[in-house]
């Protein structure tokens, strides 16, 4: 517009600069001026009129973006809804199914889905405390991480300085790796975790940094382990879990079926380098008098109580029950009631 109105205002002045005594002229230049005034305002009109359709435009979308936010929050609210319901539908169908929960005497308590990791019911599942010799599932679960389990291990001395539980192995004396995991999870025997960790990490202080180590890679707050057996420490650094955590080791030893293969063991023959056999009987009753147990890991310390991780299947579906701080009758009974229970659905 501006060009415009000086292009003009120029035609204009040269006009003038031609004469200015010609009325005629003069009447031409004010001609020019009046319709370059015009022109500028219906411009000026033009512009305002643009100008405020783009108000109108923009305040169009704006709207629209709005409506569009509050139909997608209200369509999640919706879907939020929805899967709100499923889920209290689901919980009365499985509490119809399942029926009451067991009444139980174990202090601290958890039961899982191993497949997807959901937990089914949990009392004080995230208090801290000793569990024995359920330690031995992380010990497992490293040893079968690093693979090689048909490689020969030589007993040292250091391996045979436990108790109380230990099965007797001598310096010198040669075991598979197999042998060994499968007597430390059929029988519990703590000379034997003591040879798989060094063998594992070159010594029990170097294990023991891996067994912590793994337990930050599974994102587990509340574990500190001061060595592969479960025993109270000499040093008054008490190693200590909670029943979350261990569920989630002995989730992640359930996706191995070398483990799973031991630990469903009601026996096992332990073969010594001399030819003598000795028959392991597995520590977990349960195991026996359960079909659908399969495992995992009993354990027992003053500060611990009686432990127990079963794990077990029926119809399709897979339960994993820890058990801490139990009473010696009461641990079978209550680890049996409990997948049982977890089991109907």
């Amino acid at each position: 517009m501006n060009l415009f109105r000086t292009s003009l205002l120029t035609t204009a002045l040269v006009l003038l600069s031609t004469g200015c005594d010609d009325p005629e002229k003069e009447a031409r230049l004010k001609w020019r001026e009046e319709e370059v005034n015009a022109k500028e305002a219906d411009l000026i009109r033009r512009e305002a009129e643009i100008a405020k359709q783009r108000q109108i435009v923009e305040g169009q979308r704006l709207d629209l973006v709005s409506k569009e936010k509050t139909m997608e929050l209200l369509q999640k609210q919706l879907a939020d809804e929805l899967e709100k319901t499923k889920r209290v539908r689901r919980l009365i169908e499985l509490k119809e199914l399942r029926g009451p929960i067991p009444q139980v005497l174990a202090d601290r308590v958890i039961i899982i889905d191993p497949a997807s990791g959901e937990v089914i019911w949990e009392k004080n599942a995230d208090k801290r405390g000793a569990i024995a010799s359920t330690t031995k599932l992380l010990t497992a679960l490293l040893v079968v991480e690093a693979g090689d389990l048909d490689k020969m291990v030589t007993v040292e001395q250091s391996d045979t300085q436990c108790a109380p539980v230990r099965l007797g192995i001598k310096a010198g004396e040669q075991f598979s790796r197999r042998q060994l995991l499968s007597a430390v999870l059929v029988k519990s025997s703590n000379d034997i975790a003591q040879a798989l960790a060094r063998d594992n990490a070159g010594s029990v202080e170097a294990f023991v940094e891996k067994m912590n180590a793994r337990c930050k890679q599974l994102g587990l707050q509340n574990s500190h382990y001061r060595n592969p057996h479960g025993l109270p420490s000499r040093d008054g650094d008490e190693p200590y879990s909670t029943a979350r955590d261990l569920g989630v080791i002995a989730r992640e030893c359930d996706k191995l079926m070398e483990i799973r293969e031991i630990v469903k063991l009601q026996n096992y023959t332990f073969k010594w380098p001399t030819g003598r056999v000795t028959e392991l009987s597995n520590t977990n009753r349960v195991l026996r008098n359960a079909a659908y147990c399969d495992g995992m890991k009993t354990g027992y310390t003053d500060a611990a109580g009686y432990c127990l991780v079963a794990s077990g299947e029926r119809n399709g579906k897979r339960r994993i029950v820890v058990v801490l701080n139990d009473t010696e009758s009461g641990v079978w009974r209550d680890a049996q009631s409990l997948l049982d229970w977890a089991l109907r659905a």
